[in-house]
């Protein structure tokens, strides 16, 4: 019997309580804003999926920066505050907000991966921004290969924080094929033989926004979410980001146990990051990622 798909809906309190790592009676909070829902990912929010803040809520921005800085740099990795693209933060209480948010959810998700992953992919730079703009669309996230980095954007909307993290594996996910093959949207053959004979890719997920997208879950066998169908591209993107996501990949686990077009992209995702890191994200380190559904915390 199919497993039951889970349908939950994103926490739409003001105020998500976020306990502050290492100081386990101290707590600070992360305030959501109060815009209309726009979330194409709040149907399939595991709202059970908390998110360590990563300082006082009295932080200064300054402080918050150097906190970054020196997590990123950990990793081989350095922040950058300012693109075109977006506005930079500023010194303000509502500003700070944001960036708390936006950095409990990216500093932890990039710190899943082994260092010697982002050293492969040439990845340098952490763009850390708010109201990101692409083409006249919002975004929250976007690979940029020509800069040697990967953006991040708060957006000032309600969302669901675990699911702003399959965003960010996600989008990393575009940078690494980019680097891989030298285009985003390369048609891997290998990957289009796993589909079931009946799907058909649209016209890229560009195609998705302004239109109040819903992304579901499992759509059809063969794909992860709503959202894959929208070319392959999106689709191996998808497949990387539920799996690495707390509260996500536990869910793509149940599926390809009678999904076998599922299963075979699994397999695909494990062992194309197996070569990609030098044996570091092989099959235990997936399945390591679809047993974290706990609260995640800075290592």
């Amino acid at each position: 019997m199919k497993p039951m798909r889970h349908r939950l809906p994103i926490f739409y309190a003001a105020v998500t309580s976020l306990f502050l790592s290492g100081c386990g009676s101290l707590a600070t909070t992360v305030v959501t804003s109060s815009q209309p829902e726009t979330d194409s990912l709040r149907a399939e929010c595991p709202i059970e999926v908390r998110y360590a803040a990563v300082a006082p809520a009295a932080a200064t921005l300054a402080e918050l920066k150097a906190l970054t800085e020196a997590r990123l740099s950990a990793l081989q990795l350095k922040a950058v505050w300012t693109i075109p693209e977006a506005e930079t933060f500023i010194d303000s209480d509502a500003d700070r907000l944001r960036l708390q948010r936006l950095l409990s959810v990216v500093l932890p998700a990039l710190e899943r991966y082994p260092a010697v992953l982002f050293e492969r992919m040439r990845l340098s730079d952490i763009a850390l921004v708010k109201n990101l703009s692409v083409e006249g669309q919002r975004r929250r996230a976007m690979p940029a290969p020509q800069t040697a980095s990967v953006v991040y954007s708060d957006n000032d909307e309600d969302i669901c924080l675990a699911g702003m993290e399959l965003r960010t594996h996600h989008e990393f996910y575009h940078f690494i094929e980019h680097r891989t093959y030298a285009d985003f949207y390369y048609r891997d053959p290998l990957w289009l033989a796993l589909n079931p004979p009946a799907i058909s890719y649209g016209s890229g997920g560009a195609t998705a926004y302004g239109k109040g997208f819903i992304n579901l879950g499992h759509p059809s066998a063969g794909m992860v979410s709503r959202y894959s169908l929208y070319g392959p591209e999106e689709d191996k993107a998808e497949m990387f980001g539920w799996m690495m996501t707390p509260g996500y990949a536990h869910r793509v686990l149940q599926w390809t146990a009678d999904d076998t077009a599922l299963a075979s992209k699994h397999r695909f995702i494990i062992r194309f990051f197996h070569d990609q890191s030098g044996g570091a994200m092989g099959q235990d380190y997936f399945m390591q990622r679809a047993q974290a559904v706990a609260t995640t915390a800075p290592r």
